[in-house]
């Protein structure tokens, strides 16, 4: 089943807050389960202002220049509207954390289309869907657009962060090639 607009659109008799995807009924799930990041090492930086820890990753254990934050994923209500690009990226973010990634990348596309490529986040976001979808030459362009985008607004922390993420998935796309 693929997303639609129709697909999400409230019917007369059921309430506002219709949940057309199965949804975690969690608060907050981070992408650092060992078993779904198999290679990279894990740590904690300091606590972010909301109290939630900041996941670390990096390709070699020893190496923090490499580290990176890697993406987390709120659940937030569906919007009652899909009108914007941050409506589609509540969308995609809610269905990642559902592990439904067809649905989580074709709400991340139409929320690319609706910020006409202009959202870092949301180009980092999906990146990282297909990353977890193995299409690495699309994460890693994906995360080359976000990168260019947070330079060009002077957001060094992310752009550095998305740097490094995109250099861990070109470390995991060529042990893929040698393994082959």
């Amino acid at each position: 089943m693929s997303l639609s607009a129709d697909f999400f659109k409230v019917k007369g008799s059921l309430p506002p807050p219709f949940m057309p995807l199965r949804l975690l009924p969690t608060l907050c799930l981070v992408f650092a389960v060992n078993g779904l990041l198999p290679g990279i090492a894990l740590g904690e930086s300091p606590a972010q202002p909301s109290g939630q820890p900041k996941t670390i990753a990096n390709a070699t254990p020893g190496d923090q220049r490499r580290a990176f934050e890697l993406p987390t994923y709120v659940h937030r209500p569906l919007p009652y509207t899909l009108q914007t690009a941050q409506d589609w990226q509540t969308v995609g973010m809610n269905a990642l954390i559902a592990e439904d990634y067809v649905n989580s990348l074709q709400a991340f596309n139409k929320a690319v289309d609706l910020s006409a490529g202009q959202d870092p986040e949301i180009l980092e976001q999906r990146g990282w869907v297909h990353y977890l979808q193995e299409r690495y030459e699309t994460a890693i362009a994906d995360l080359n657009q976000a990168a260019t985008l947070y330079q060009e607004q002077s957001q060094t922390p992310n752009y550095r962060n998305v740097r490094r993420m995109q250099l861990y998935i070109e470390t995991q796309a060529e042990r893929t090639d040698t393994a082959s």
